[in-house]
């Protein structure tokens, strides 16, 4: 596939969300069920890709699923087969001392069946037979925005340019997305999620915070240097919880048979979501949303916390 194909994959058209997941088009869910569903990336059998391979795998129910390289994704489009694929919306700034912005997803899209590969003919896929049904927001770094088409050469664990993301996490919002496409209802999920029952029960147990909603992220600099203390973010927190890395949470979430709740912080350029996902489900059971684009807080937490003492 040549680069300028690869690019028009990855960056795609502008595509207006809400929500962490979204959800359109839901009349391509029928045909999706039908054929497979194949995740691309640059190479499956890359040490650094086989744990996603085997979450992809087990997560995925809606469909036959099969890992592919990007360079294999012409040649399997037919009607019934869709696919996940990084996508990015890029926008630019006329002032120079602004940095791109990026929003980076994991998106789920089928075609409208006009296209047949041919390699003879050498025709590629033409973007606008493109049809997008679900996204997932990607909390994507300064790198990654900047240098968005630069994820293509990098393995599928991203080399940790996406914040929310692993094989545990990826597992996870597979799980969730498959159940919200079973259900088939359009979603932009803007809308925040508050499971009473479900946050009475994390309530009562640990909840698991990845160490990186502790950075004071800045907007044009990769600079990650600059964290807030510890006890500032969970200043009148009475909630249990445990701080810890990314690989921890992810780790966690693969082999840990019973179920536990941990927290994921998602900034966007202009958009902040903070949700709390059940490890065994992937159910997100709580989502604040805000549109604008701050880094983590102290009241992100007390608001999850009196959501929590809800009856």
């Amino acid at each position: 596939m040549k680069k300028s194909i690869l690019l028009l994959l990855v960056l795609g058209l502008p595509l207006v969300s809400l929500s962490q997941i979204t959800l359109t088009n839901t009349a391509e869910i029928a045909k999706i069920k039908q054929g497979t569903t194949y995740f691309a990336m640059k190479d499956p059998a890359s040490p650094a890709a086989v744990g996603y391979v085997a979450a992809i795998k087990k997560a995925w129910s809606l469909s036959k699923v099969e890992c592919i390289k990007y360079t294999d994704v012409e040649k399997n489009i037919a009607p019934n087969n869709s696919f996940v694929t990084l996508g990015a919306n890029m926008t630019t700034s006329n002032s120079t001392l602004a940095s791109t912005e990026t929003r980076m997803y994991l998106e789920l899209w089928t075609t409208n069946g006009k296209y047949t590969y041919d390699p003879k003919k050498r025709r590629h896929f033409n973007q606008a037979d493109k049809i997008v049904v679900a996204t997932i927001e990607l909390f994507a770094d300064y790198y990654a925005q900047n240098n968005p088409s630069a994820m293509y050469k990098t393995d599928y664990d991203a080399a940790g340019h996406f914040k929310n993301w692993g094989a545990g996490v990826l597992s996870n919002y597979l799980q969730q997305l498959c159940t919200l496409l079973e259900k088939g209802n359009e979603c932009t999920a803007k809308t925040e999620i508050a499971n009473t029952g479900e946050l009475q029960k994390m309530a009562g147990g640990t909840l698991f915070v990845p160490d990186y909603v502790l950075t004071k992220f800045n907007k044009n600099s990769d600079d990650e240097s600059k964290k807030y203390p510890e006890k500032e973010i969970f200043d009148g927190i009475t909630l249990a919880y445990k701080v810890l890395s990314a690989a921890e949470l992810n780790n966690k979430i693969i082999n840990q048979t019973t179920p536990f709740y941990y927290l994921l912080f998602i900034k966007t350029p202009t958009e902040k979501f903070v949700t709390v996902t059940q490890s065994q489900t992937g159910e997100i059971i709580y989502l604040a949303y805000s549109g604008s684009a701050a880094n983590f807080k102290n009241g992100d937490l007390k608001e999850l916390q009196k959501a929590a003492q809800k009856k």
